[in-house]
């Protein structure tokens, strides 16, 4: 909870009453290795989730190739299940690595509260803005040219990630070969 709390006040747009607000709808949670989230009936309920310790993967399936779209530890996900967009997009599967903490908020239930509550609005749109330049930031790597370039980014933004996540899923997330990976593993 601890790690929640301070993300929650880290933010431009956090108030004491806020931040205490959403530790209350926050509702701890973990899912093990191998579980997935995905796009099913049971899984509809629109929830943001704040990962406080873990690994996971969202995919996309396109042709017959699956693409990891993207890897994470910590922070906040935000599974694409149209809370609210109702326009059909690439469902996205996420997939847990290891075992996983996290807290789990229902956004039908923030949506609710928020009506009387602009500041928990703004608390919500402030995390959605921050998925959204994580994602740029991901864009920016995936589109540096050379295999040395995306390795060295990730080395510096998140270099415990390389080290923890399979070879066999994060050498094409880069766009690089298994051998080409495991030559700059070694070169730490």
């Amino acid at each position: 909870m601890k790690a929640l709390v301070e993300k929650l006040e880290s933010f431009n747009t956090a108030t004491k009453d806020t931040v205490d607000l959403l530790i209350n709808l926050f509702v701890k949670t973990e899912f093990k290795k191998g579980w997935i989230l995905g796009d099913s009936p049971w899984q509809q309920t629109p929830t943001l989730f704040y990962i406080s310790d873990g690994l996971l993967r969202g995919t996309v399936e396109y042709g017959q190739t699956v693409y990891t779209m993207w890897l994470m530890e910590n922070g906040f996900l935000i599974p694409g299940n149209r809370f609210l967009s109702n326009r059909n997009g690439i469902t996205e599967i996420i997939e847990f690595l290891s075992d996983t903490h996290a807290y789990a908020l229902n956004l039908y239930r923030a949506d609710n509260i928020a009506k009387d509550n602009i500041s928990l609005y703004k608390m919500l749109l402030e995390i959605y803005e921050e998925n959204l330049i994580e994602g740029r930031k991901r864009e920016l790597m995936l589109r540096m040219e050379t295999a040395e370039e995306r390795i060295n980014y990730y080395k510096k933004s998140n270099p415990s990630i390389i080290y923890k996540t399979d070879k066999n899923i994060f050498a094409p997330y880069v766009r690089m070969s298994v051998r080409h990976l495991d030559r700059f593993k070694g070169e730490k």
